[in-house]
C-alpha cells in the first residue's frame, strides 16, 4: 500500500483496494519527465520491502531471540562461584583478559554473596595464572584504606570494626569481603610470593568520609621533615575544617550538611589552604624525599591530592540545591553528582597503575553502574563514569566485565535494594542471560557479529538491573567487555552489627 500510494501520488493514478494504481495516462508522460522512471521504481520496490518487514516489537523480539541463540552457542559453563576450588574452568578467561592491565569486576547490587565470592575467585586466578599484582576498591576511600593495604603487606592487625574506619558505605561488614582481605595477607605471608600484592582505596564518597583524615596523613608526614611547616598547615585548616566536621568512622551525611550552609567565603578559604598545602609538597618535593624516600613521599602526597578531590566533591554538592540537608535528592537522585566520584575514582586507579610499575595489573571492584564504558542513564540521572574515564586514560588495557542475575532471595538485603527477589524484568540484559539456561557462565561479547540481528540487540539501549528498583539503562555492546552471569543470588553474610 505504502508504494501504490507513493507512485499515486507522483503520477497523478487512483489506488483501488486490490489492485495496482490505475494511472490517467494522458499525465504520465509530462510525469516522468519531471521524475526518472528509475526512482518511480525505486519507490514502488522500497516500499514494497517495507511493507513486508514485521512490526518493531516483532523485529526486536527476533533480535532478543537471536542473541540467546547465540549466547548459548558461546557461554563458557563455570563451575562454581566459591574461591578456592582450582582454575580448569576459568581458563578460558584467560583468553578474554589477554594483556589487560585492568580488570574491572562489577557487580549489579552491594552485598550479594555470590557476586563477592565470585570476584574473590576470579582476583584468586587473575593473581596466581596472569600475575596481577594489586586489588582496587569502590567504597574504599584512599585515605582510610591506606590501613587495608597496611594490614595486607603485614604492618598492622585486624581492626575492631572493618565497616566505617576502614570501609565506608555499606562495605566492610560482609565475611566475605573480609574473607578476600585476608586471603591477600595470607598471600604476601607466604615467603614463596616475592612480589607482594597491594590494596587501593580510590573511592570519595561525600557523604560518608571526614575532610579531616586525607589531611591528618599529610601532617604525619610533615612532622617528620618539615615540622615548622605542619604547625603553620594544622594552625590555618584546622579552623576552616572545624565547622563541617562530624562525619567518618560510619557516621554520614554532618559534613555534607554542614558544608552545604558555609558562606562562599569560607569555602574559598578552605579551597585555597589546601591549594597551598599542595603547591607546598610539589615545590619542596626533592627536600622532602632527601628527608625520607620516594615512596613515603609519594603516598603522603596522594593523601594531598584526596584533600583536594574531597574539596571538589563538597563542592560539588554545596553548589547543587537539591543536596542542602532535608531534601530528597541527597539519597541517590539526580542531584547525587556522579561524574565527580568516578572522576576521583578514575584518577586515583591511574596513580596506583603507575605505582605498579610497568608489569604492575589491577582488578577493579565496583558496581556495574561505575564500571561500564557507557554513561550512567536512570533515576533521572545521565552522567560519565569510571568505566568512561578509564577507556580515555588507558585504552584498550582497561577490561569491563558487566554482572547479572536473574533472581535473588526475598530478604536480607540494604535496605535500598528493592525488587531483587523478582524475575529479571522483560526485554533486559539480565532477562536475556537468563534464557541462556546456564547457572553460571562467562559471556566474551567481543566476539558477537558485527552486523544481524545479535549486533542490533546488543547495540540498542536497554534495561540492566541496579541496586534500585528502577534500573539503569545501557547498550550492552559499548558498555561491556565480557558479561558473567549468575542466575540465583543471595545476601551476603553480615558479622558486624
Amino acid at each position: 500500500m505504502p508504494a501504490r500510494r507513493a507512485i499515486a501520488k507522483m503520477t497523478g493514478s487512483v489506488v483501488t483496494r486490490n489492485g495496482p494504481p490505475m494511472t490517467r495516462l494522458r499525465q504520465l508522460p509530462h510525469e516522468i519527465h519531471r521524475r526518472s522512471l528509475w526512482q518511480v521504481l525505486g519507490i514502488f520496490v522500497v516500499g514494497s520491502w517495507v511493507s513486508a518487514l514485521p512490526p518493531p516489537a516483532a523485529r526486536g523480539q527476533e533480535a532478543s531471540d537471536a542473541f540467546v541463540v547465540w549466547a548459548r552457542q558461546n557461554a563458557i559453563p563455570v563451575a562454581t562461584t566459591e574461591p578456592g576450588q582450582g582454575f580448569d574452568d576459568l581458563q578460558p578467561f584467560k583468553e578474554m583478559v589477554g594483556s589487560a592491565r585492568v580488570v574491572g569486576l562489577g557487580e549489579s547490587i552491594h552485598a550479594a554473596h555470590e557476586f563477592f565470592e565470585v570476584r574473590h575467585r576470579l582476583l584468586e586466578f587473575l593473581v596466581e595464572e596472569m600475575g596481577f599484582t594489586a586489588f582496587a576498591m569502590e567504597a574504599a576511600p584512599f585515605a582510610e584504606a591506606v590501613q587495608i593495604n597496611e594490614y595486607v603487606v603485614g604492618l598492622r592487625e585486624e581492626p575492631d570494626s572493618w565497616q566505617g574506619d576502614w570501609f565506608s558505605g555499606v562495605f566492610g561488614a560482609q565475611r566475605e569481603l573480609q574473607e578476600l582481605v585476608r586471603w591477600m595477607r595470607r598471600y604476601n605471608d607466604d615467603p614463596t610470593h616475592d612480589r607482594k600484592l597491594h590494596f587501593y582505596g580510590i573511592d570519595l564518597i561525600a557523604q560518608f568520609v571526614s575532610p579531616l583524615k586525607p589531611i591528618e596523613g599529610v601532617w604525619r608526614y610533615l612532622e617528620e621533615v618539615d615540622p615548622t611547616y605542619a604547625d603553620s598547615s594544622r594552625r590555618t585548616l584546622l579552623p576552616l575544617i572545624e565547622p563541617f566536621l562530624g562525619q567518618g568512622g560510619g557516621v554520614r551525611w554532618v559534613s555534607v550538611d554542614a558544608y552545604s550552609l558555609l558562606e562562599e567565603e569560607q569555602r574559598n578559604a578552605y579551597t585555597t589552604a589546601i591549594a597551598d598545602l599542595i603547591a607546598r609538597m610539589e615545590t619542596w618535593r626533592v627536600y622532602y624525599i632527601e628527608r625520607s624516600s620516594v615512596e613515603r613521599y609519594e603516598w603522603a602526597y596522594r593523601h594531598a591530592v584526596s584533600s583536594r578531590q574531597a574539596d571538589r566533591r563538597f563542592r560539588e554538592w554545596a553548589a547543587d540545591p537539591l543536596t542542602v540537608p532535608g531534601r530528597v535528592a541527597r539519597e541517590g537522585g539526580p542531584g547525587e553528582g556522579v561524574s565527580s566520584r568516578d572522576l576521583t575514582m578514575a584518577e586515583n586507579l591511574v596513580w596506583a597503575l603507575e605505582r605498579e610499575g610497568p608489569e604492575g595489573r589491577i582488578v577493579l571492584w565496583a558496581h556495574n553502574a561505575h564500571l561500564q564504558k557507557y554513561p550512567w542513564v536512570g533515576q533521572g540521572a545521565r552522567g560519565t563514569v569510571l568505566g568512561e574515564y578509564l577507556e580515555s586514560m588507558v585504552g584498550d588495557e582497561y577490561l569491563s566485565v558487566g554482572f547479572t542475575y536473574s533472581q535473588g532471595a526475598p530478604s536480607g538485603w540494604v535496605s535500598y535494594q528493592t525488587e531483587v527477589s523478582k524475575p529479571a524484568p522483560p526485554g533486559s540484559l539480565d532477562a536475556a542471560m537468563a534464557q541462556v539456561g546456564l547457572p553460571i557462565f562467562v559471556l566474551d561479547l567481543r566476539r558477537a557479529p558485527r552486523e544481524g540481528p545479535v549486533y542490533e540487540w546488543l547495540n540498542q539501549e536497554r534495561e540492566q538491573r541496579g541496586a534500585t528498583v528502577e534500573s539503569g539503562l545501557v547498550d550492552p555492546a559499548r558498555a561491556w567487555d565480557v558479561l558473567f552471569h549468575i542466575d540465583r543470588i543471595s545476601p551476603a553474610v553480615t558479622i558486624e552489627p
